[in-house]
C-alpha cells in the first residue's frame, strides 16, 4: 500500500510549546498516520500504543540506522548518526528477546523497591543541598539550579562518578541526544559537530570508569554492572558501555523534565498546586498524574519485524512506527477531561513510562526523586510563584522540556 500523504505539520518549531492540539486533531481524523519527513507512520491512540508496546511484531531494535531509521535524513547524517550512535545495538532499550530479557536480569538488581529505597537518604540529602542554596536569594531558576543538576547528580552518585565531573557528563549527554529530537534531515554540520563530540567524548570517559572498577571495584552500581553476572552471563564491553551511557541519559533526563515541566503544571494550575501543598499524602498520586500530563518522553520508535495492519493501515516490513506516548496519555476515549491537571485521578495506567516488556526499568527511581523534590520544595515554599509568564522550550520535540523557569520563593 503506497503511504497517505502528509496533510498535518509535526514535529517543527512551533509544536514544541504546545504538541497538544496537534496529536487531538491526528487522534480524531487519521490515528495512523503516514509522516512523510520522519519516513515513519505515526501512532496517537491510547489502546493502539498500549497494544503496541507489547506487540512482537514490533521490533524495538533500530537495525543498521540508516535512512529509514525514522527520518528522511542525508546520507551524510546518518553517516555520521551510525558512527555515533553504535552503542544503539547494545542497548537494553534497542533489544528484543531473548537478548532484551538477558539483559533486564543482569542490570535490574540495581532497582528493586530495597535498593531503590536505601537511595532515599542520598537522595533527600542532595535536594535540601540545592534548595538550601537557593533559599537565601529568595528566587532560583527551577530548571537551571533544580531540574538539571539533581538528576545528573543522582545518577552520577549511583554510578559512583566523580562529582566534579557532573557538569561535562551533562553536556555530553545533551550532545549526543541532538540527533534524537529533532528531524534527522534538519540537522547542520554543527549539530552533527556536536553530536559526536559528545558521543566520542562519552565513549573515552566511560570506557576509562569501566577500567578502573574492573581494576578496583567498590560499593557503586558501575562495578556491580561490571561484575553482574545471571547465571555465569556477564554483560560484554559493548553491553556495558550501552548500559551506563543509557542509564546516565535516562536518569536525568527524563527527571530534568518532569521536574521542570511539572513544576510549571503546577503553577499553572492554582488550585491543584494549593490542593497538594494542604494535603502532602495526595503526592504519589500527583507524580503519576504530573507525569502523565508532562510526558518527558514524547514518543519512542518501533521498527516492523513483519507486515502488520494497525488502525486500518498496512504497516510494511522495516518500517518505522512512532508511538507518541503524550498522544495517549492525553487520549479522551481512556482519560477523562485529558488536558485537565487533577491530582485525584484514579490511577489509568498512563504509558510516560511505557507498557509491557520494555516498561522503564528506573521508573520507581523516577518516582522517588520526583516525590522527594516536589515535596521538599513545597513544604519549604509553599508561596512558590513563577516569576515570568514567557516560556521557553528546548529545541527537542521528543524530550520535551523548558530552557529556563525562573521562580520566586516567597
Amino acid at each position: 500500500m503506497t503511504p497517505p500523504r502528509d496533510a498535518i505539520a509535526l514535529f517543527g518549531p512551533a509544536m514544541v510549546a504546545d504538541p497538544y492540539a496537534a496529536y487531538a486533531r491526528l487522534r480524531a481524523t487519521d490515528p495512523v498516520h503516514w509522516h512523510a519527513p520522519m519516513n515513519a507512520w505515526v501512532l496517537t491512540r491510547y489502546a493502539d500504543i498500549a497494544a503496541s508496546l507489547g506487540d512482537v511484531r514490533l521490533s524495538s531494535s533500530l537495525g543498521d540506522l540508516g535512512p529509514d531509521a525514522g527520518g528522511g535524513s542525508s546520507a551524510e547524517g546518518w553517516k555520521v548518526l551510525q558512527g555515533l550512535l553504535a552503542f544503539v545495538n547494545n542497548s537494553l532499550v534497542f533489544s528484543d528477546p531473548p537478548r532484551h530479557t538477558r539483559l533486564r536480569a543482569l542490570v535490574s538488581r540495581a532497582f528493586t523497591p530495597r535498593a531503590v529505597e536505601a537511595l532515599r537518604p542520598m537522595i533527600q540529602a542532595l535536594v535540601d543541598g540545592v534548595l538550601d542554596a537557593a533559599a537565601p536569594q529568595g528566587r532560583m531558576d527551577i530548571v537551571h539550579d533544580l531540574a538539571y543538576p539533581l538528576p545528573i547528580a543522582v545518577i552520577a552518585s549511583l554510578l559512583g562518578f566523580p562529582a566534579t565531573d557532573r557538569e561535562r557528563i551533562k553536556q555530553w549527554s545533551d550532545e549526543l541526544l541532538i540527533p534524537f529530537g529533532r528531524e534527522p534531515g534538519s540537522l547542520s554540520p554543527a549539530d552533527l559537530e556536536r553530536a559526536s563530540h559528545g558521543g566520542a567524548a562519552l565513549s573515552q570517559y566511560v570506557h576509562e570508569l569501566v577500567e578502573t572498577a574492573r581494576a578496583h571495584p567498590r560499593d557503586d552500581l558501575l562495578s556491580a554492572l561490571v561484575h553482574a553476572s545471571e547465571a555465569g552471563d556477564r554483560l560484554s564491553d559493548d553491553e556495558l558501555f550501552a548500559t551506563v551511557v543509557l542509564f546516565l541519559i535516562a536518569g536525568h533526563e527524563n527527571l530534568t523534565s518532569l521536574i521542570a515541566c511539572g513544576t510549571l503544571a503546577l503553577l499553572q494550575h492554582p488550585d491543584e498546586l494549593r490542593r497538594l501543598i494542604a494535603d502532602p499524602a495526595l503526592l504519589p498520586g500527583a507524580i503519576e498524574e504530573l507525569t502523565r500530563y508532562v510526558t518527558p518522553n514524547q514518543f519512542i520508535r518501533r521498527r516492523a519485524a513483519q507486515d502488520l495492519v494497525l488502525g486500518g493501515q498496512t504497516i510494511g516490513r522495516g518500517q518505522v512506527v512512532l508511538l507518541i506516548l503524550a498522544a495517549a496519555n492525553r487520549d479522551p476515549a481512556h482519560f477523562p477531561d485529558p488536558d485537565r491537571l487533577d491530582l485525584t485521578r484514579r490511577p489509568e495506567w498512563p504509558l510516560a513510562f511505557g507498557h509491557g516488556p520494555h516498561y522503564c526499568i528506573g521508573a520507581p527511581l523516577a518516582r522517588l526523586e520526583a516525590e522527594l523534590t516536589f515535596a521538599t520544595l513545597l513544604r519549604r515554599f509553599p508561596r512558590l510563584q513563577a516569576a515570568t509568564d514567557r516560556f521557553q522550550y528546548a529545541e527537542n520535540f521528543n524530550m520535551r522540556h523548558l530552557v529556563t523557569l525562573p521562580v520566586s520563593l516567597g
